[in-house]
């Protein structure tokens, strides 16, 4: 149990920041519970109290009936009131932690994006920020606040019945112990497998659904859709198993529960009524005891299924932690050297490889990209053009060589300096699910309708923005699912001109163009860019005669360069490309 603990000791700190609102919630459902049990017990006693009264007339006229009924309804508005602020504030405080959870986690997450988080597939990254985040609010609102409410209860129930006589109390002490240790800590071995074994089907299902809608295109097309459609059945069938394996643990401890409730009651009752008999208690008291024994249950009653989803909990945080504790391939400096307004990009012997058993992506690259010059690098899919967008912007770090902006090495710019001084247009740009202005506020959140518009028109899209009929306001769905690939792409070139830095990092920016729309892209392109420093990836040979140099790659290497009019005349294999490419 205690090795259980420490494993989600790294969550329980977190609460910290929200220790009042707990301890608030804590009191409230102390509160309630207590009510609880002084309703019941006090409405015993008084019904027997009055029926014991009622024997003669003389102890009719004795005997109180306004004391205990004020009793009876303070106790009633007490339960509702505490039961209501209770539900208020823990709630409150349950999703406060959520949210801390959250942040903590995106904190921690961010980092390790994109090179790190390559080992994990989206769906179930998705489902540890959702379903296992989720499954952490299980350690306040249903084991630390219970089991503190209940053994401050036990303690004040055992203490109240000791006033009558300590056997009792006693007795009544060791089936709330049973009960609340006991039956609990069956309740957690039982289901500390089918726990983990559920939260790994709740992930599993997240991601095949997840999977199957974000692929239903290719699905259909390819008549795979009923193949997909059979693994999530059968995984929802192996969810329903483990829920069906929990659902039982908690009919037992339910039952237990309710058994061992009924022989305390019982025990007390034994020994409460040989005290009767010998004058040592009051009958009407009797009745006061066995409820107060009954109603102390009621603490007890959440316990067992609290913490038979603790392996769930466990599993949850532990599937957390696999991803918090991955130390990032990328770390940034707090402080920034500074750089000149304008400043060129040097690649001195880098080599590169995403992984050990992988094979060079870039092997000894060395390319100098003066300030304000433009330069292209071409070649072949997969011979490394844009492992060099990734190296530029950070996205992971060469293996050996340094990548120098004037001079200073990258890895001397804090995050924030090296993204001002960039405008990246990547290979496939993501889109929010929000509208275009939203998508292009992004690169530039103080740019105004005008500016918006001009990018746009720099991009050539600024004429189907304006045929919307809520312009820059169209939501354009998720992943841009209701715009064009070409759209899409173009959106993502506005962006780039919007926020318009010192260096210009392009990865094949006019994807899914058609020919024209290429070339008056293009055009603008090289307007903007003009006095900028320009680093343009691409295997399409068009418009490359304005660039002031060349870099061909082939398998991660550099096989020529120079300008468009030497390579030319020098180089068969430029030449037998631009020719292909061109006519």
């Amino acid at each position: 149990m205690f090795k259980r603990w420490l494993e989600l000791a790294p969550f329980v700190q977190l609460f910290r920041g929200h220790l009042r609102w707990m301890i608030l919630g804590t009191l409230c459902g102390l509160l309630a519970v207590a009510s609880a049990v002084g309703l019941l017990a006090l409405s015993g006693w008084f019904i027997s109290a009055a029926a014991y009264a009622g024997l003669t007339v003389a102890t009719a006229q004795l005997f109180n009936f306004f004391h205990p009924s004020i009793g009876v309804r303070m106790f009633a508005i007490g339960r509702t009131l505490a039961r209501y602020v209770e539900r208020i504030v823990s709630h409150d405080a349950t999703f406060r932690i959520l949210q801390s959870l959250r942040t903590w986690f995106y904190v921690h997450l961010e980092p390790l994006a994109p090179s790190r988080l390559m080992m994990f597939r989206s769906g179930d990254v998705l489902n540890r920020i959702v379903a296992d985040i989720d499954a952490l609010d299980n350690l306040y609102l249903r084991v630390l606040s219970p089991s503190l409410v209940a053994l401050i209860m036990s303690l004040l129930v055992v203490g109240f019945l000791w006033i009558f006589d300590p056997f009792i109390a006693l007795s009544t002490a060791i089936y709330l112990s049973i009960a609340g240790f006991g039956v609990a800590a069956m309740a957690l071995k039982l289901g500390e497998n089918p726990g983990q074994e559920l939260a790994h089907r709740i992930s599993d299902l997240r991601v095949r659904t997840i999977d199957t809608l974000q692929g239903m295109a290719e699905l259909l097309v390819f008549d795979a859709y009923h193949r997909h459609l059979d693994a999530i059945r059968h995984s929802s069938r192996a969810l329903l198993k483990s829920q069906l394996r929990m659902s039982h643990i908690r009919g037992l401890s339910m039952a237990l529960i309710t058994l061992i409730t009924g022989l305390a009651v019982l025990t007390a009752l034994y020994l409460a009524v040989d005290l009767v008999n010998r004058d040592l208690l009051n009958g009407a008291n009797l009745a006061l005891i066995a409820l107060v024994i009954l109603a102390s249950f009621e603490a007890i009653l959440p316990l067992p299924e609290a913490y038979q989803f603790l392996g769930r909990t466990r599993e949850a945080g532990q599937r957390l932690r696999e991803i918090v504790e991955i130390q990032p391939q990328i770390t940034f400096p707090e402080t920034s050297v500074a750089l000149p307004i304008q400043f060129g990009v040097t690649f001195e012997n880098v080599s590169f490889r995403y992984s050990e058993k992988s094979p060079w992506a870039l092997h000894d690259v060395n390319i100098q990209i003066p300030a304000r010059q433009r330069v292209a690098v071409i070649g072949e899919t997969g011979s490394g053009k844009s492992t060099l967008i990734n190296l530029v912007v950070r996205f992971w770090n060469p293996a050996s060589g340094h990548i120098r902006l004037a001079d200073e090495d990258i890895c001397d710019l804090s995050e924030s300096e090296l993204r001002r001084y960039l405008s990246v247009i990547s290979q496939q740009p993501h889109m929010f699910n929000a509208s275009l202005r939203e998508n292009l506020l992004m690169a530039c959140p103080a740019a105004d309708d005008d500016a918006l518009f001009a990018a746009l028109e720099s991009a050539q899209l600024d004429e189907f923005v304006k045929s919307l009929p809520d312009g820059l306001d169209t939501r354009i769905g998720e992943a841009a699912k209701l715009l064009s690939g070409g759209q899409a792409q173009r959106v993502a070139i506005a962006r780039a001109i919007l926020h318009d830095a010192p260096l210009w990092v392009l990865d094949e920016p006019t994807e899914g163009l058609d020919t024209l729309t290429e070339r008056n892209v293009m055009r603008a392109l090289k307007h903007k860019t003009t006095g900028k420093t320009l680093l343009l990836i691409t295997h399409r040979l068009i418009d490359l005669h304005w660039m002031d140099h060349i870099v061909m790659l082939d398998k991660g290497r550099v096989i020529a360069q120079g300008t468009h009019v030497e390579l030319l005349e020098t180089n068969r294999r430029y030449a037998d490309l631009h020719m292909r490419l061109t006519h």
